[in-house]
């Protein structure tokens, strides 16, 4: 049998992994969300110059929004290809990324918590336990939790976010 390799840039799989329809958490984003850091796990037959050409395109194009207040953090870690699996494309990439929309997973989880409080759904299980014997305040904290987190990711997509409030 003939193996059919397909010519697979390293910036065609880095663009491919920036795609929406490639992300495996379903977001909102706003006109305002942007990347915080990026990590590109590239496998394949690369050289670090195709890397560097590639990502020096993919800021000038403007192909991912960053954070207004820092550098655009895309880091690269290259791998060989895997004896073990068998790939038609020359170059193969994972993207793992830290990305402000995430809020908006955290905010649609945060809704559907206050519903289910608000009925008292599915807590009696949780009243019988020792640790929640004095209430289930566990539960309001865990929800501040969130909710900070929330604020936090809205706050830094402004570009005053490193910027102390008495503003040093």
């Amino acid at each position: 049998t003939t193996k059919i390799v397909r010519k697979t840039t390293v910036l065609d799989v880095m663009r491919r992994l920036l795609q929406t329809k490639n992300k495996m958490v379903s977001t909102t984003p706003t006109k305002s969300s942007c990347y915080i850091s990026i990590l590109n796990i590239i496998q394949g037959d690369v050289e670090p110059t195709e890397v560097h050409k590639s990502l020096l395109r993919i800021r000038e194009r403007r192909i991912a929004q960053f954070i207004p207040w820092g550098p655009a953090s895309i880091q690269v870690a290259l791998t060989k290809k895997s004896p073990y699996t068998h790939s038609q494309h020359r170059v193969s990439g994972l993207m793992m990324a830290n990305h402000t929309s995430i809020a908006s997973l955290f905010n649609r989880t945060l809704m559907q918590y206050d519903r289910l409080r608000k009925r008292n759904a599915f807590l009696d299980l949780y009243r019988r336990e020792p640790m929640f014997a004095d209430g289930l305040g566990e539960f309001d904290d865990a929800r501040e939790t969130v909710l900070d987190l929330i604020n936090e990711y809205r706050a830094c997509e402004s570009e005053s976010y490193l910027r102390t409030p008495t503003g040093l």
